[in-house]
């Protein structure tokens, strides 16, 4: 014949979130167990998820992700921000379970602890103990314990939280709950989080609680223990781990020894309830330096002792139950002396019977009084029970307001001193920052003031070097900027200012050949346009023909239709070419300047003065004209492509940091200037 299952006809509340809960429920059913689902608390993406899952994108920036739980695994898969191609920082998990979700979704873990399935045994690996200058992101929900990030902290990491979810309370079906409590419906509870245990004590009325307190409770950890220690429960069981497992083998333990304690009689010197208390240790202290927790992270106070008052009425019940059990005990023995009497007597059967009636009287009066005291001991169990909720609940709530008081001076002086080391972790970025900043304006100025388009390149381009040097994320925004007006400006073609400046030096030079319109003395001197080879003197011929040739050769016609005025003298000749050259070098000056108006203004004025005044015939004058209509179709003032827009992000990096950094300083941040070695866009 099979044993029967270890948990046959045992109805156990199991308060895990909906999602969560069926794993164990089945496996309280396999082992013969009814699982009363209760779930006390609901899983809600948080509203920080976004901030988180911008952070968890940045991967990157990140050495290690610690996630805390399965439901920190299953949002960030949620929310698409895992990657399984193995690409990013390295990952621990708090505990198997958590472990195994990572794996599922094909991300590697790098670290779980052995020891412990919580925060403790986490920081106590190898890994953790180094972690100076490590950049630490904590995957959780909203609230919970600061004992792991304090920690790191302290050991010179520079932590963040990623909350992506939150836990809601459940306030429907108290009802059942209520009733099962009542009717001793209920042979066990579970609860696997600090804000479970507190949800489901207060969601019991005070008269109550006495029953709740008194029913067996597993948890999976110490921690949970002490919690619920300090709330009044008396027989508390600590899985061995926080798997479905580990809490259904805490079950078993659980129900064998009920069974037992059930099944053996009771002597009268051990009550069945002291046996029971004996099931389970009764919850602990919590241990130096260890604070439980209140939902939503606070502190929640010590177990408070009960006040002298409730120990001396305590004592008084305990002295009227031993009075009571003495005059029963008194009273039994009577009567056996009694019927021992009336054996004996015999013939005085009249006698003893009258006594004997006499004798029961007086048990029958002796067992009122014995019932009249258990009454007033009941009533007084009963009021100590009122005063005890009362003071439980007095306690709880000025726990609740200290823990939230507490907590919320802490948050404060971690935003200060996370203040703080942003500040300082950011000098060096920001010198590289301001460099960055002059370097742009110096550029932006000689842009406009010189046209040294090269130089401007170089400045914009030991800016860029300083911005990726500093390896703050804020100026992201200002390198794409910057990249771009570099390309424009690299693909801007400005004005051949050199070249233009020759060509009118070549075209001075031209002028010294260049024929005057108007006759002088000098123009023998002149170059001629055609020259014909001299014929040979004839070695006889008549003198009066070659006196003829000679003059042929002094004497050049030309025909003109423009009016001739005078004749210059040789002076006048020469000014007239150095004006020409005058207002070529005016036109050259204002070309070196970059005064565009000038120039083509003095381009016009050359031009006018060569038409005016030099032989329009000649292939020099042609050839000037030429350059000259050439040069008047160069613009000098070509419009530069703007490059203010990156100085104008940069003079405004505070507002970026704020757009890049989803947590601002205001709030919990880490310093962004402190962020892992590599490339940086």
């Amino acid at each position: 014949m099979s044993p029967p299952p270890s948990l046959s006809g045992m109805r156990v509340l199991v308060t895990r979130p909906k999602e969560q809960a069926e794993p164990l429920c089945r496996l309280i059913e396999t082992a013969g167990g009814k699982a009363v689902r209760f779930p006390l608390l609901d899983i809600e993406p948080s509203a920080q998820a976004e901030e988180g899952a911008a952070l968890l994108r940045q991967a990157s920036d990140w050495d290690w992700w610690i996630f805390v739980s399965v439901n920190a695994v299953n949002r960030a898969r949620a929310l698409d921000v895992l990657r399984p191609d193995g690409a990013g920082p390295r990952i621990a998990a708090i505990g198997k379970a958590t472990a195994d979700a990572l794996v599922d979704g094909g991300i590697a873990v790098d670290l779980v602890p052995e020891s412990q399935a919580n925060s403790e045994g986490l920081l106590e690996t190898p890994p953790m103990r180094d972690v100076a200058g490590r950049r630490i992101l904590i995957v959780r929900g909203e609230g919970g314990r600061e004992t792991l990030k304090e920690r790191l902290v302290e050991r010179g990491a520079l932590v963040q939280y990623a909350e992506l979810y939150r836990r809601v309370p459940v306030h429907t079906g108290a009802e059942a709950l209520i009733e099962g409590l009542r009717t001793a419906g209920l042979d066990m509870l579970t609860a696997t989080s600090g804000e479970a245990i507190e949800h489901l004590y207060r969601l019991v009325p005070p008269e109550d609680r006495p029953r709740l307190v008194e029913t067996p409770l597993v948890v999976i950890s110490e921690r949970l223990k002490n919690q619920a220690g300090s709330l009044g429960f008396r027989h508390v069981k600590v899985a061995d781990a926080a798997s479905d497992a580990a809490v259904l083998q805490a079950l078993e333990d659980v129900a064998a020894r009920l069974a037992s304690l059930r099944a053996a009689p009771n002597d009268g010197d051990k009550p069945l309830a002291e046996e029971e208390k004996q099931m389970t240790e009764a919850p602990q202290s919590p241990a130096a330096g260890e604070v439980s927790r209140h939902p939503h992270g606070n502190a929640a106070a010590p177990p408070v002792h009960p006040p002298r008052r409730s120990r001396v009425v305590a004592w008084l019940g305990y002295s009227m139950l031993a009075a009571i059990l003495l005059l029963a005990t008194a009273g039994y023995f009577l009567i056996q002396e009694l019927r021992s009497k009336q054996e004996g007597l015999g013939g005085e059967l009249n006698k003893g019977d009258l006594h004997l009636l006499e004798l029961s009287r007086q048990v029958s009066s002796l067992q009122t009084q014995l019932a009249t005291l258990h009454s007033q001991f009941a009533t007084l169990q009963s009021q100590l029970g009122t005063e005890d909720s009362k003071l439980e609940r007095l306690l709880g709530e000025q726990s609740a307001s200290f823990g939230q008081r507490l907590e919320d001076s802490r948050k404060e002086l971690m935003r200060s001193i996370e203040t703080l080391q942003r500040q300082l972790s950011r000098t060096h970025s920001d010198v590289l920052i301001a460099d960055a900043e002059y370097l742009l304006g110096i550029a932006n100025q000689k842009l406009h003031l010189t046209g040294d388009v090269k130089s401007v390149l170089e400045a914009m381009k030991a800016a860029d070097q300083r911005l990726h040097d500093s390896g703050d994320p804020g100026v992201f925004k200002v390198r794409e900027v910057l990249a771009e007006e570099i390309n424009r400006l690299e693909a801007f073609q400005p004005p051949d200012v050199v070249g233009l400046s020759a060509r009118l030096l070549a075209i001075e030079a031209k002028t010294r050949e260049l024929p005057l319109f108007l006759p002088h003395p000098d123009m023998s001197k002149e170059p001629r346009e055609t020259s014909k080879p001299k014929s040979p003197e004839p070695e006889t011929g008549d003198a009066v023909e070659s006196t003829l040739e000679q003059l042929k050769g002094l004497v050049t016609v030309r025909r003109s239709d423009r009016p001739v005025h005078a004749v210059l003298t040789p002076q006048e000749a020469a000014g007239l070419r150095e004006i020409l050259l005058l207002k070529l070098e005016m036109t050259r000056t204002s070309l070196l300047r970059g005064d565009d108006a000038l120039f083509h203004s003095n381009l016009e004025s050359a031009n006018a003065w060569l038409n005016e005044n030099f032989d329009r015939e000649s292939p020099a004058f042609k050839d000037i004209s030429d350059d000259l209509r050439a040069l008047a179709g160069v613009q000098l003032k070509a419009a530069f492509p703007d490059i203010s827009g990156s100085l104008a992000l940069l003079r405004n990096i505070e507002k970026l940091r704020l757009e890049t950094d989803p947590v601002a300083p205001a709030s919990t941040a880490a310093p962004a200037g402190n962020e892992a070695p590599g490339d940086r866009p």
